[in-house]
């Protein structure tokens, strides 16, 4: 694998410092993380016992081994872990049986019902909903844990007077105050001692607790186990708590220590970046930024470049520039009329027919994100009813050799390439909501965007987007998007204009005019009308029928145009969504991606 110069800067970068891999999805973060890690045991001698890489969950860990794993088979048992692995491997070591009774956040939600509800009894003023309650306490538990060798109520105190100033917002009018987020962190103490007295962990109450007991080990001399050199991929998906345990486990007592980490800030989820606050983040010493994009076409890479810089929810601070100059297919934006309830859905199926059956592509080169819960649902049926395997992206890791579409609600959306990515709904409400909300729900917009961001930056090769004329995603608004990335459909060269209306026909005729002499080389003479065809083009011994449609193409209309059009060399059938271009071959017309040049 060749690095590129900024990469090689990561890779010879010495022992001793501390270092910060900066930069975008596609730069390459993870393979010179691991490049790194290779070096370090070739080069230097390094046992793979002192070493650790630590990923996220376990879908990172398996893309990971599966997809940027580039080192000799002699390293191939790299010693990457989840937190939930690292944690449960040092327990075992220290023949620890703790932490063995865990709780869903469902369990966790019910409990704290129970809770505000005797508190409501005491304050019937206090009205928060449970979610919101919920949220905090998870806030709390996955930023705040002093060290500290008082009792546990002392440092409860403590910690009290952290939260109290930290700014939060509220549901209600402006931030939290005094006595609200002491209100909530009553509510907060009582879940504690109920957890710590039964012996019950939900997620964020395991960590902390075990945050408390390595603190107390380390104080001691007591860890069961330390690593020179430390490898974190993508610490934005870590709470601060997180990386304070991991912080603890990193030995820094001589010289010849390492730990390295990446970062992408705008997949952060926490919009307030408190992982920066964390042990370890402080402890970097040096930044590296990687701009150079190696994963997308270079349609993909401007769209999410375009993103990055208009998206007022996010404020990139680094120069994101690619050297990629090669063409490939521009990216596709649909903006549907609504006239029928099926009608995307149609649209899906021609263009995975077209994707699969023309293009080259299989079921396992395509991601499909959902916004919508009920349209994954609606969908995976259809699909399953089409004979189309479905899987979720578990699957998809884990069985590379099946041929299966991947289907993703946006919240479960992760770092994984796909040549294709379909993000089906991007309508406001369900994808980031419009300029008025997305002021009050700053959170819930950040966080969409950043679903947005992470989803298109998946695609190597390009994107469908989906999304209603009469309310697109916030993020589709021409200052966010650079419409000149995108096209009318799959392989095609007609621009998009989010105002055409297949009902104003001379609009819709001009419109493809315009676009076959702009992209096609056609002149305004090579364009004439035919009985039935609205375009008819002669180009020397070829002839191509354009037709317009006022509804949706259906398999009986294709093939009464077909039928009128023996003496043609193409056919094209437009609706308001997308295009059928067929091809007679010994007088058979035969699906083919697009028309050709003049």
């Amino acid at each position: 694998m060749e690095l590129t110069k900024d990469q090689m800067k990561v890779v010879e970068t010495p022992l001793g410092v501390n270092l910060l891999i900066e930069g975008y999805s596609g730069v390459g973060k993870t393979t010179v993380l691991l490049k790194k890690y290779e070096q370090l045991i070739k080069n230097k001698q390094v046992s793979r016992n002192e070493t650790i890489f630590i990923v996220h969950d376990e879908i990172k860990k398996q893309i990971v081994h599966d997809q940027y794993f580039l080192l000799s088979s002699k390293y191939a048992d790299l010693n990457i872990y989840t937190m939930n692995e690292l944690i449960h491997k040092y327990l075992q070591k220290m023949e620890l049986p703790l932490f063995q009774h865990t709780i869903t956040q469902k369990e966790k939600k019910s409990i704290i019902t129970d809770i505000i509800q005797s508190f409501g009894i005491e304050r019937p003023d206090f009205d928060f909903t449970i979610d919101f309650v919920l949220d905090e306490i998870n806030f709390i538990q996955s930023t705040i844990c002093l060290k500290d060798d008082d009792e546990i109520n002392d440092t409860l105190k403590m910690e009290l007077k952290k939260y109290l100033l930290s700014p939060r917002r509220s549901i209600k009018k402006g931030l939290l105050s005094f006595r609200e987020k002491q209100d909530i962190w009553v509510i907060y103490q009582e879940y504690l001692n109920r957890a710590l007295g039964e012996d019950f962990f939900d997620e964020q109450t395991f960590y902390q607790s075990f945050l408390r007991l390595i603190y107390h080990q380390k104080d001691n001399d007591e860890l069961a186990m330390t690593f020179d050199h430390v490898f974190v991929d993508d610490i934005q998906d870590f709470s601060k708590i997180q990386l304070d345990i991991i912080y603890l486990f990193y030995q820094q007592n001589h010289e010849g220590h390492s730990c390295s980490l990446t970062i992408d800030e705008l997949k952060s989820k926490d919009r307030y970046k408190n992982y920066k606050n964390s042990l370890l983040y402080k402890e970097i010493q040096k930044s590296i930024i990687l701009d150079t994009n190696f994963r997308n076409s270079h349609n993909v890479f401007q769209i999410i470049k375009s993103n990055l810089t208009n998206n007022e929810l996010i404020e990139p601070k680094i120069n994101y520039e690619s050297n990629m100059k090669q063409e490939g297919h521009k990216s596709v934006l649909t903006y549907y009329y609504n006239k029928r309830s099926d009608e995307k859905r149609e649209v899906f199926f021609d263009r995975l027919d077209l994707l699969v059956n023309n293009m080259g592509y299989t079921l396992k080169d395509i991601l499909v994100m959902f916004t919508d819960l009920d349209n994954l649902k609606e969908m995976k049926q259809e699909c399953l009813m089409n004979n189309i395997k479905v899987f979720d992206i578990y699957d998809h890791v884990e069985d590379k050799g099946t041929d299966a579409i991947t289907f993703i609600h946006k919240l479960e959306i992760t770092n994984c390439e796909f040549k294709v990515v379909i993000i089906y709904d991007a309508d406001n409400k369900k994808l980031c909501t419009g300029p008025i909300n997305k002021i009050i729900n700053i959170n819930k917009n950040f966080e969409d965007s950043i679903y947005f961001y992470t989803a298109i930056s998946n695609a190597i090769d390009f994107l469908t987007i989906n999304s209603s004329i009469s309310e697109p995603s916030h993020l589709l608004l021409p200052s966010h998007i650079d419409y000149q990335y995108f096209v009318f459909d799959i392989g095609s060269k007609f621009e998009i204009k989010s105002t055409l209306n297949v009902y104003r026909i001379s609009d819709f005729i001009a419109f493809i005019k315009d676009n076959l002499i702009k992209y096609y080389g056609y002149a305004l003479e090579d364009l004439t009308t035919h009985p039935i065809f609205d375009i008819l083009i002669e180009n020397n011994d070829e002839k191509i029928g354009i037709k317009i449609l006022d509804y949706n193409i259906d398999n009986d209309v294709i093939q009464y145009i077909l039928k009128n059009g023996e003496d043609l060399s193409y056919i094209v059938i437009f609706d308001s969504h997308h295009y059928l271009t067929f091809k007679n071959v010994n007088n058979d017309f035969i699906r083919d991606i697009d028309i050709p040049k003049k």
